[in-house]
């Protein structure tokens, strides 16, 4: 359809001549796309006719967003390019997020959180700048096309393709290290253009010329080198400091297996997603230590399944200079997602609510340089963590995260196994399994999944701790490891022996009651034990089980009592 347009414009008598150099264009401009997608490797599986649309036009909405100023997708929108394809070639067109096109003047913003972290004398409204507050990116991005819609009505897009420093900057380190210098990109572009990251309405412009010339620059380098440049984005794809979103379905589908669209999963399992929003002008984020830990543990309920309740702690400690103007004060949005259903126990937060397929707690965080924060929320997690003896979490990496420490125990009620399953460990991770615990870490810089395999529980319960009740010396009690049937402790038989360690005094003792006081304790209410201080009883009993039919056989253990003649305590540390 192009090439017949393009014909028709042409000459009759030249047509001929024309047919056969169009002809051989297109030859050249095939074979060079053949070469292309092998230099690309695994980006060509997108399809490169498809997101250029040859030969008919295809429109992007590029957004540079800087991740030292951390928002829901990666960072501030701090530019944005339109990228046309005609006839399969690329063209760039950089624009000002600070147009006041792209503002909503008077506005506020959908979300009454943001609203109020935004509010100010120097807020002019709503606008494109903002729209990345989803943390969904493909929401987000149909949300940015809509609000850049807004301000240019006639703009039509395929798609939004988000980009942020530190992809920008490993780029450019791969490409032309002579860009980012010996200080880094950061330090060079806080230089070259002044008060960059107060957003100074007299160096919007300046900026805009600068990163323009930035990215043309690394444009030329990508075109010249495209195997470098396609394993430094396909690096920044993985660990989400690049994102696509195609409203192609096929492309779409394709991004989506590979885990490039930035998409926050709905969990059939486990899910753990913090995400930070930055709303305070500042490039603090940049300077911000974040310790994650993930504690969930399993007990046993009365219909004996298991019930999870998750604690959550995460650690915040501000390490930017007071001096320093770009890492001033924080004011910011965390939001933690989590399976739907799960109820807080505990915890104080300011946004709890269901988004119809999440349960997310929201938290407002300010702090100044060199104070710290913690985030500390204890919550019950769906029974739908467990499906099948198989536990699953999926941690999920913020775009535009750097690698956030996180720890992550699993602890089961005693009587319970993890498998040792063949889990795949990465460089970056450990994972041990002790019996009933499981401790995992690692350095956040992808998505993880954890997996985790629950034994059924073939453990008989243990005597963990036996001792007399108060010195009459007329109760002993039992507590026990793990929850005990009481129909087996009500059939168990007990016995209690005189050892006579200490003298020869035979005591003739017996068992007059044993009472269920609660799933692992029990107390025998006995007679004909007289004081005498460290004097030893033998205690035997057999039957007892738990709630999983596992029964303890001939067990024999040694009860110690520790009462005078007097009726005193005579050794309150118990030493034999």
């Amino acid at each position: 359809m192009f090439f017949q347009k393009v014909l028709a414009k042409i000459h009759p008598k030249k047509k001929k001549v024309w047919k056969w150099a169009l002809a051989i264009f297109a030859a050249i401009l095939i074979v060079g796309m053949i070469f292309v997608r092998l230099a690309i490797g695994e980006l060509g599986e997108l399809g490169i006719f498809k997101i250029s649309g040859f030969p008919i036009a295809k429109n992007y909405l590029v957004i540079f967003q800087n991740d030292a100023e951390r928002r829901p997708t990666g960072g501030f929108i701090t530019a944005y390019a339109i990228l046309r394809f005609r006839a399969g070639i690329p063209f760039f067109e950089f624009g000002n997020v600070y147009d006041e096109k792209l503002i909503q003047k008077n506005s506020t913003p959908p979300d009454a959180t943001i609203a109020e972290l935004l509010a100010g004398d120097f807020y002019p409204g709503h606008g494109f700048r903002d729209g990345n507050f989803d943390a969904d990116f493909p929401t987000a991005a149909e949300e940015l096309i809509r609000l850049f819609r807004l301000g240019f009505p006639e703009s039509e897009f395929d798609g939004v393709i988000a980009i942020d420093f530190t992809a920008f900057e490993n780029l450019a380190k791969t490409l032309a290290p002579e860009i980012t210098g010996e200080a880094g990109l950061f330090s060079r572009i806080e230089n070259e253009v002044q008060d960059i990251d107060l957003h100074n309405p007299d160096e919007i412009q300046n900026r805009k010329n600068f990163l323009a010339d930035l990215a043309k620059s690394l444009i030329k380098k990508s075109v010249l080198h495209p195997k470098k440049a396609a394993q430094s984005i396909l690096a920044s794809l993985d660990s989400k400091h690049v994102l696509f979103y195609f409203r192609d379905s096929k492309i779409q589908e394709v991004v989506k297996t590979k885990n490039w669209d930035g998409g926050l999963p709905i969990p059939s399992q486990d899910l753990l997603a913090v995400n930070e929003g930055n709303y305070g002008g500042m490039k603090s984020s940049r300077y911000l230590v974040r310790d994650i830990f993930y504690d969930v543990e399993f007990s046993e309920n009365s219909d004996g399944g298991l019930t999870p309740v998750a604690n959550l702690k995460i650690s915040l400690a501000h390490r930017g200079d007071t001096a320093e103007p770009i890492s001033g004060f924080y004011k910011s949005f965390w939001r933690i997602f989590t399976p739907l259903g799960s109820q807080k126990i505990s915890g104080q937060v300011d946004r709890n609510f269901d988004d119809g397929s999440r349960q997310v707690f929201g938290k407002i965080i300010k702090m100044n340089p060199n104070e710290t924060r913690e985030i500390a929320l204890e919550y019950e997690l769906p029974m739908s963590v467990l499906v099948d003896g198989i536990y699953r979490l999926k941690i999920q990496k913020q775009p535009g995260s750097t690698a956030d420490f996180v720890r992550v125990s699993v602890k089961l009620p005693s009587g319970y196994l993890f498998q040792h399953s063949a889990f795949s460990i990465q460089h970056s991770e450990s994972l041990e399994i002790k019996e009933n615990l499981a401790v995992y870490q690692t350095l956040l810089d992808t998505d993880k999944d954890l997996e985790l395999k629950i034994l059924p529980d073939t453990i008989p319960p243990r005597l963990a701790w036996q001792e007399f009740v108060g010195t009459n010396l007329r109760t002993i009690d039992l507590r026990f490891s793990e929850p005990l049937d009481p129909d087996s402790v009500a059939a168990a038989k007990f016995s209690l022996a005189d050892m006579n360690y200490r003298n020869h005094r035979f005591d003739s003792v017996e068992i007059q009651r044993i009472r269920f006081i609660s799933p692992q304790n029990i107390q025998l209410d006995i007679s004909g034990v007289t004081p005498e201080c460290r004097e030893w009883y033998e205690l035997r009993f057999d039957g007892v089980a738990d709630q999983h039919g596992n029964i303890l056989r001939d067990q024999k253990i040694t009860v110690v009592q520790w009462i005078d003649e007097f009726g005193n305590i005579c050794d309150a540390e118990r030493k034999l």
